[in-house]
């Protein structure tokens, strides 16, 4: 058994710097700490793998590592875009606390999450020993204040903003965004490839120390390219996204090659660690920042039965897939129906880890120890959602939706597909408004800047800071998809 497990069996409060042994016998042995694998992929839908039902997807080393690990079908992202899912990873707390609701712009220094005023997951386990390595896509700032460095990240290899093309490394204003050990790079090859070979090096590197290794894939955002694929943004050609043009077929072909790219890289890392007996020694946790793509939802069903897609607030645009996998200390082939959020991997982390938190800030996340080690149900809690001016809480089964100047009310329990509004029902009209008067009070007491600023219920369009004339870059050209082939002419 894992020492720090033991010790906490036994009732032992295990802070940072302690070393105490689990066995009375032996006061001299160090407590060895586990080592941290967190892999969060981008916009997979909550039946983005095998192993949560997807079809005609092969993810046979996550399927594994579900198969002998704990798999949780009621895990939500906090937030149904990219930035402010990450800032909850790497905060423990709600996103709207730094004033987020929406996404950081790449064009623009002066925002991002700063690590100097909020707590932050790689400074803490640095600070309590450990090696720490980011590969991936970053976006949470791009300005030197809020870049990885400055996050306590010994080792950096991946890109800066929101989305990269995979062959030729262009992000959203096509440049060349792509950054090996925290330095500009024109590194050559496939995305993925690049980041399963980073991961792999750092614990070669490294595998003597505790380490924590932060995985944000790339995959499956857009550009859709599969290995092999052409790039979709050069010097001459920029495109954001074209995978709406594309027939379900090969669609499909492209999706199922990032996925497939991806759980190889899975299958590396797990040679790795066996290679140097850290298996045993080694939490690793499987996510997605939010739900699929509307292509994806169209062409391969991506989010299961849930409706809606990536931006709605709907199921299948919060609720993703989540593994959580540790050799010899989590029970095997476990289904976990709890309801669990991104922001509670960090205080997870730090009581697998025994480090003690004693940061000023309180964090929103819950421990998830008592639950997926020991089967022990959570306690029932209060959540919420919100992206611009959309705001959702769940209370028990029952999920209220605020949108569109109305409110829409959904028993996920009977009705997980969110088919029955039940906000139209007089019989609930007690509960909306209860609902209504607690989120509007979370609201309140979390919310900064834009989030405690919008008006809750009616859209205004977002003003997108990184324009650019997109025509003149071109000259004229476009994309087609045409007899088979990709074209730009």
């Amino acid at each position: 058994m894992n020492v720090i497990k033991c010790l906490r069996k036994l009732g032992v409060i295990v802070t940072m710097g302690l070393t105490v042994a689990c066995q009375p016998t032996a006061p001299q042995d160090k407590v060895q700490k586990p080592n941290i694998i967190v892999i969060m992929d981008d916009d997979l839908g909550y039946a983005g793998l095998s192993c949560f039902g997807g079809e005609g997807i092969a993810t046979p080393e996550l399927d594994k590592l579900a198969k002998n690990g704990v798999r949780c079908t009621n895990f939500y992202a906090n937030r149904t875009v990219c930035s402010p899912t990450r800032v909850a990873l790497l905060s423990g707390r709600y996103q709207q606390r730094v004033g987020l609701d929406h996404i950081y712009y790449h064009c623009v220094d002066s925002i991002g999450f700063d690590p100097r005023t909020n707590p932050s997951m790689p400074v803490i386990l640095k600070e309590a020993g450990y090696k720490t390595g980011v590969f991936g896509k970053w976006h949470l700032g791009s300005g030197p204040d809020y870049q990885p460095r400055v996050h306590g990240f010994d080792d950096f290899v991946g890109f800066l903003d929101g989305n990269i093309d995979f062959i030729s490394k262009h992000n959203t204003e096509s440049e060349v965004d792509w950054y090996v050990h925290h330095e500009y790079s024109n590194q050559d090859g496939y995305v993925t490839h690049l980041l399963n070979d980073a991961v792999v090096n750092f614990i070669e590197r490294e595998h003597e120390e505790p380490f924590f290794i932060y995985m944000p894939e790339a995959a499956v955002h857009v550009p859709m390219q599969a290995p092999g694929d052409d790039p979709l943004r050069t010097d001459e050609f920029y495109t954001y996204k074209v995978d709406d043009k594309f027939p379900q077929k090969e669609y499909m072909r492209r999706y199922a090659g990032m996925i497939t790219a991806m759980d190889e890289g899975v299958g590396r890392i797990m040679e790795t660690l066996r290679k140097y007996d850290l298996e045993e020694n080694t939490l690793i946790i499987f996510t997605s920042d939010n739900g699929g793509e509307p292509a994806g939802v169209k062409n391969g069903n991506v989010n299961g039965v849930y409706r809606g897609h990536k931006t709605t607030l709907y199921e299948g645009g919060i609720r993703v897939p989540a593994i959580f996998y540790w050799k010899g200390e989590l029970q095997s082939g476990v289904v976990n129906e709890d309801v669990m959020l991104t922001m509670d991997i960090l205080p997870t982390i730090l009581d697998v880890a025994g480090i003690e938190f004693i940061g000023n800030k309180v964090l929103d996340g819950t421990s998830l120890y008592g639950s997926l080690f020991d089967q022990k149900a959570l306690p029932d809690r209060d959540l919420y959602w919100m992206h611009t001016e959309r705001l959702v809480m769940r209370r028990s089964d029952m999920k209220l939706i605020r949108q569109n100047k109305g409110v829409e009310l959904y028993n996920l329990a009977n009705d997980p597909r969110e088919e029955i509004n039940l906000a139209l029902d007089d019989s609930y009209s007690e509960l909306v408004e209860t609902m209504v008067a607690s989120s509007n009070q979370w609201r309140d007491s979390v919310a900064i800047g834009q989030p405690a600023e919008r008006e809750i219920g009616t859209w205004v369009k977002p003003v997108w800071p990184c324009t650019r004339d997109l025509k003149t870059f071109n000259k004229g050209k476009t994309f087609k998809w045409k007899d088979g082939a990709a074209l730009i002419e």
